[in-house]
């Protein structure tokens, strides 16, 4: 794709921006901006903050302290919106440093970011990992902390005795277990994003906004809104069934820079009352 072309794209007029009140926060996923944060932390950190993100969600801490972290994002007046770890994070002798870290980040969403092919290899595989799953929800209740599972495509594409992995582990874990949806992930595994909402209310208490188009050569690429997905359909359900509490933008295709896509997504967004 040209220059000219992404400098069309970003700046498109789109959907009537920020003619709502902003009701559920709007954080992004600081994956997108992996390389950039590598490089400078705090000076990318400033950048992600003057987009206009209420909070942002963690997938690697760089080598900081939470106390480090925590001074960064109170500095440039955001939240931590949720940290994606691996399940052994939450077990054994590593959950009480789990629960320190978090709590100093002021995070109550601990969300396991996948699951290994072990704990995925059958239905009784899947069903234990919920047992799992539920021992560390019980455990971090007393800190007020929560935990839960982020989707990829094959949480909807492998199935047992006609149950996704999703639906199986949603079924077994408890109310207070997060299912945080990823709206471009699921759609790529299958899924019918309106639907999915629909058959665990309550559960989708934060969801990664991503956009997808079935059967585009770069599914990922389109903007929120010049995708695929019902977008208003999307916002109204997780709202009303879903439970949300957070919207996480995530937007991670190479024909963009990442603080000019996020920006425009978020204006997207906004765009739809968010």
């Amino acid at each position: 794709m040209t220059a000219g072309a992404v400098t069309t794209a970003l700046t498109a007029p789109a959907f009537g921006r920020a003619t709502f009140p902003a009701r559920v926060p709007v954080g992004v996923q600081l994956y997108c901006f992996r390389h950039e944060l590598a490089e400078d932390f705090p000076g990318t950190l400033k950048q992600v903050a003057a987009l206009g993100f209420k909070g942002v969600e963690f997938a690697d801490y760089f080598g900081y302290s939470a106390g480090e972290l925590r001074t960064f994002l109170d500095d440039n007046g955001v939240s931590c919106c949720g940290t994606h770890i691996h399940i052994e994070t939450l077990q054994g002798d590593a959950l009480e440093p789990s629960i320190a870290f978090n709590l100093t980040l002021g995070n109550p969403y601990l969300i396991v970011r996948s699951l290994s092919e072990e704990r995925l290899a059958s239905k009784e595989a899947v069903l234990r990992t919920a047992d799992e799953l539920n021992e560390i929800v019980e455990k971090l209740r007393p800190h007020g902390l929560r935990t839960g599972f982020h989707c990829h495509a094959p949480s909807f594409e492998r199935s047992f005795d006609g149950q996704t992995v999703w639906d199986i582990l949603g079924d077994h874990t408890s109310k207070d277990f997060i299912l945080q949806l990823d709206t471009g992930n699921a759609s790529h595994g299958g899924a019918v994003i309106p639907s999915v909402i629909k058959r665990h209310p309550g559960r989708i208490r934060s969801m990664h906004v991503k956009p997808f188009t079935a059967g585009a050569e770069d599914p990922f690429r389109a903007f929120i809104g010049d995708d695929g997905l019902p977008w208003k359909e999307i916002f109204d359900l997780s709202e009303t069934v879903g439970g949300v509490e957070w919207y996480i933008v995530e937007y991670e295709d190479p024909a963009f820079p990442p603080l000019e896509a996020l920006k425009e997504n978020l204006a997207r967004v906004h765009g739809f009352g968010r």
